[in-house]
């Protein structure tokens, strides 16, 4: 998820996830270890108050969601889909791996778009002291006349502040929707809550299990917006998609990336926390080996090429794959 400048502090039964756009090199503890079991599953039945079908289930935003952001002071609006709009919506929701459809049968109550909304997508999580419970999902209409390509590129120039403008970063993210990516990335915060792939929280934001005791954040994570010492880097504590962190000058865009390249993260979004590690990781991993997309951060001045990373391809990257295949599958 995507998320708000300033976050408002959330109260009440909805839990909310939120995202904006996004040491050393010991081997990672958990590569030797051997398979973890496979998660279980949800009955693909839905409940009797969902539309059957995932792409029915576009409807208006739910009021919680809308007050959420007016009592911070915006104003969204609705967005009423156009025909090719439905369209594009159903094709990005029968792109997702067979598991996700699965869960999200039983999942996402609904799927909802807003104009003028300041974040990108929001997850939010209903019925949360229910063991199985439903999920939202808000995403601003504006993406939808964008590229992955397009709107990874906006996103990740956030990130910095044009001090020297010939110095440009981009992001070659293929020609699929935008949609694409940010439906795969939120469908993940769903898929991660039900299967409790991240530790978990209770509802009143008490840590119920340790990043030691799941495989993914295990050797990676000490809290959860807190790398173990091996992967922390300052640079990368300072983004603006941390709380409290801001835009870096461009002239240190080369040292930020440097930094990634020696970590297992797959983006500086997904360095961020350890929902949006696995968020960003499944993510760009579909959209690579799955739809045959790039994934590759630039360094451009006066549209020549100083440097780049396709992060698919870093060996501390690409060892985490092998206890999240089967999620894909």
């Amino acid at each position: 998820m995507w998320s708000l400048p300033n976050r408002p502090s959330l109260t009440g039964a909805m839990l909310l996830f939120f995202t904006l756009a996004f040491g050393h090199r010991p081997c990672l503890a958990q590569t030797k270890d051997p398979l973890p079991p496979r998660p279980k599953e949800t009955s693909p039945t839905p409940r009797l108050d969902m539309a059957p079908r995932l792409a029915d289930r576009v409807q208006d935003t739910p009021a919680t969601v809308v007050r959420l952001f007016k009592d911070a002071g915006m104003s969204p609006r609705a967005h009423v889909l156009t025909v090719n709009e439905r369209r594009l919506v159903a094709q990005s929701l029968a792109a997702l791996p067979p598991l996700y459809q699965r869960v999200l049968q039983t999942r996402l109550r609904s799927l909802s778009f807003l104009d003028n909304m300041p974040n990108t997508a929001l997850t939010s999580t209903v019925e949360s002291t229910s063991p199985s419970p439903l999920f939202d999902i808000t995403i601003r209409a504006g993406i939808l006349q964008q590229t992955a390509s397009e709107w990874l590129t906006e996103k990740e120039r956030t990130c910095f502040t044009p001090n020297d403008s010939t110095v440009q970063v981009a992001i070659e993210g293929g020609a699929r929707a935008a949609l694409d990516y940010v439906l795969m990335h939120e469908a993940t915060h769903v898929i991660d809550a039900t299967l409790k792939l991240t530790p978990t929280s209770s509802a009143t934001g008490q840590l119920l299990d340790s990043a030691a005791a799941k495989p993914f954040t295990a050797g990676v994570w000490q809290r959860r917006t807190l790398p173990t010492p091996a992967w922390r880097h300052a640079l990368l504590l300072q983004i603006p998609f941390r709380r409290g962190g801001k835009a870096l000058p461009i002239t240190k865009a080369a040292q930020v990336y440097a930094s990634l390249q020696q970590t297992p993260f797959v983006s500086l979004y997904g360095s961020s926390s350890w929902t949006e590690d696995l968020a960003e990781y499944l993510t760009v991993y579909y959209f690579t080996h799955r739809l045959h997309q790039p994934f590759r951060i630039v360094l451009r001045q006066h549209a020549q090429e100083l440097w780049a990373y396709e992060p698919m391809q870093s060996g501390l990257v690409r060892r985490r794959m092998r206890q999240l295949k089967h999620l894909l599958a």
